[in-house]
């Protein structure tokens, strides 16, 4: 089984409001436009890390009515930081064979990126798999289980996942693909206006 773990648990403090809940597309949020892609993808399950608004941001998904997606609240986000959701999204994952990682700001991963990640690591079996556009590493990130109680370990303090990847650097697959979009991160309301501005070349 493969799991993905969608961050979603951030203030969005360089944005006017809660970016995640910003539409893409008329009715289609930047967080609804991501699980699009992930479910129609060879994940098996999808869990959601909330925290920041997560009533609302919950209540926004529900219509994607899909049994394999799942919301997992982190009381802790706001002190605990990203290493916290990325705990207690593997904690909810414990008996899969591998887990993908993405925040959720990164809306227009294609599923077939997430295929292709989960194809590559059933036929090679990688600790680590991170996709590149032109050299660039992007998202999501592919982590096998051998490394899932090294994951549960991770803080803020000791700079999270990366000293994972450092410590680990000789294993990984860097992946390469052809899409720009798994480097396209919605940080502030200049990308989301940029990122909009170029939808109709995109979906």
């Amino acid at each position: 089984m493969i799991t993905c773990i969608v961050l979603a648990a951030g203030e969005s403090t360089r944005f006017p409001g809660n970016k995640l809940l910003f539409e893409i597309k008329p009715n289609i949020s930047i967080l609804e436009f991501l699980l699009r892609s992930i479910l129609a993808s060879k994940v098996d399950q999808t869990i959601v890390i909330l925290g920041h608004e997560a009533d609302l941001l919950a209540s926004r998904i529900q219509n994607l009515r899909a049994e394999t997606l799942h919301t997992v609240t982190n009381p802790i986000y706001h002190k605990g930081g990203m290493s916290s959701s990325i705990r207690r999204g593997v904690e909810h994952a414990l008996d899969s064979h591998a887990i993908l990682i993405t925040p959720a700001d990164i809306p227009f991963i294609p599923s077939e990126v997430f295929d292709k990640l989960i194809d590559y690591y059933f036929s090679h079996k990688p600790l680590l798999i991170i996709p590149t556009y032109k050299n660039r590493k992007g998202h999501p990130i592919l982590i096998s289980s051998e490394l899932f109680e090294k994951v549960l370990a991770i803080s803020e303090e000791k700079r999270g996942l990366k000293e994972i990847i450092e410590t680990y650097y000789d294993d990984i697959v860097f992946l390469s693909t052809d899409v720009a979009a798994i480097l396209q991160d919605v940080d502030n309301y200049e990308d989301f206006i940029e990122l909009q501005s170029n939808t109709n070349d995109q979906i």
